[in-house]
């Protein structure tokens, strides 16, 4: 099977304008995560349980609750006032492969844009929530894994930060300068197993969302002066209601250990998914923009910060 490059140009590209959300502090040669360039605010303090190993073929399978779909969302900072929009934005592309597009923006600079190519699993099986299909029946694919992933940050200030791009089909992870110079690449392989999601998250936490396991272990990808991986437990953490639907946060960290699945849900509060408890609907999620950046947080269109328990004035 022949496996499409990156579109070239936007797909289906929301324009999104940007206002500051804050002091931007990053000076040194920061990482550019998608919806992961979050956790450097930590790992920083915890580079000793970085992993630089050999190759392998990747080992995740993704559920998704329905086909793959498009959201808009509302970008707050950590006080809770609305200060931009950011999209999920999915094409089929030949093959049946799912392009991934997301971006996190705010009003006046800032903008953290991620992608990932997801190829359809054959002989997908339905998932814990839904029946098995009546024969005839046509159902959205439910599992994928991921092919590639690539994320660019861009400063405040315009300044783009260095690009981050893991083939899994090669089992490497590559760092290029901001201006995308594949001459001039640094790269570490993936290892004997290859358990990184940098994009995807949404798709990686649902059997956490349906109760089929109560943590979840991975890996991310980053770029420091070069390639690092890093080992990241996920867990349940508060549940709650909006408007007579059932929510549940999901809470992911480095990995410590075995003990950190119980402290998770209690010490690491920042770094947050919402779900649709009983559907799996991506609600929410909260992150840096990207290394050293602002903390942002990102609504889906149609809810509010209170709807999921954050920010009482909202």
């Amino acid at each position: 099977m022949r496996v499409p490059a990156f579109p070239s140009r936007r797909l289906r590209s929301s324009s999104r304008s940007a206002r500051s959300v804050g002091p931007d502090r990053s000076r040194s040669e920061p990482v550019l995560l998608s919806l992961s360039c979050w956790l450097c605010l930590c790992l920083s303090a915890l580079s000793g349980i970085a992993e630089r190993t050999a190759s392998a073929a990747s080992g995740i399978l993704l559920e998704s609750p329905g086909e793959l779909e498009d959201v808009l969302a509302t970008t707050f900072d950590d006080a809770g006032h609305p200060v931009g929009s950011s999209s999920f934005r999915v094409e089929i592309l030949e093959d049946g492969i799912r392009h991934m597009r997301v971006e996190m923006a705010v009003d006046g600079g800032g903008l953290n844009v991620s992608e990932a190519l997801l190829e359809v699993v054959e002989n997908d099986a339905p998932s814990a929530r839904e029946a098995s299909p009546a024969p005839g029946e046509t159902v959205a694919p439910r599992h994928f894994r991921v092919l590639e992933e690539q994320s660019q940050a861009t400063r405040a200030d315009g300044v783009r930060l260095p690009f981050l791009v893991i083939d899994h089909r090669k089992g490497r992870v590559s760092c290029y300068p901001p201006d995308r110079d594949r001459t001039r690449g640094r790269h570490v392989e993936i290892g004997s197993e290859d358990r990184i999601v940098n994009v995807p998250m949404q798709l990686l936490f649902q059997p956490l969302v349906s109760g089929e396991v109560d943590h979840l272990r991975f890996r991310i990808a980053t770029c420091k002066k070069g390639p690092v991986l890093y080992r990241i437990v996920a867990v349940r953490g508060p549940a709650g209601e909006y408007g007579g639907h059932r929510f549940v946060e999901i809470r992911y960290g480095p990995d410590l250990g075995n003990t950190v699945a119980w402290l998770a849900s209690r010490l690491l509060p920042r770094f947050s998914f919402w779900f649709d408890r009983d559907s799996g609907r991506y609600l929410g999620h909260r992150m840096p923009l990207h290394r050293k950046g602002p903390e942002v947080l990102l609504i889906r269109e149609g809810l509010r910060p209170g709807d999921l328990g954050l920010f009482d004035r909202n």
